[in-house]
């Protein structure tokens, strides 16, 4: 009896679709942080509003500088560069992508906590 082939169990994707898929998901980590660790440490003396208001313009200054992330990585692709070379600098965007998605909100709660 013949052995049936596996099939692979994923097919291979482009550099733009992994990185597409590391800024969605940074984009969520980075908004759950965001509300978990940053706005219960915004005291608000008014209005109960504005710590939804600053986390509304947090996350609406990160996502111009994600989109271009992912322009980036669609040129990068469209272009004729070696797999090694783009595999080295898709390691390096997404280690940044993943170190900025956790530490900017780790360092705001820290700056709104001491002032």
């Amino acid at each position: 009896m013949a052995k049936a082939q596996k099939a692979p169990l994923r097919a291979y994707k482009s550099c733009s679709k992994r990185m597409s898929d590391h800024v969605a998901l940074a984009l969520v980590v980075y908004t759950l942080a965001l509300i978990f660790l940053v706005t219960p440490t915004i005291e608000s003396t008014g209005t109960s509003i504005f710590p939804y208001f600053v986390l509304v313009l947090l996350v609406a200054a990160v996502i111009p500088l994600c989109r271009n992330l992912e322009r980036r990585w669609q040129a990068l692709s469209a272009t004729a560069h070696p797999d090694d070379v783009l595999e080295t600098q898709y390691s390096v965007d997404r280690l940044k992508l993943w170190v900025a998605a956790i530490a900017i909100p780790a360092v705001l709660a820290v700056l709104f906590t001491v002032f």
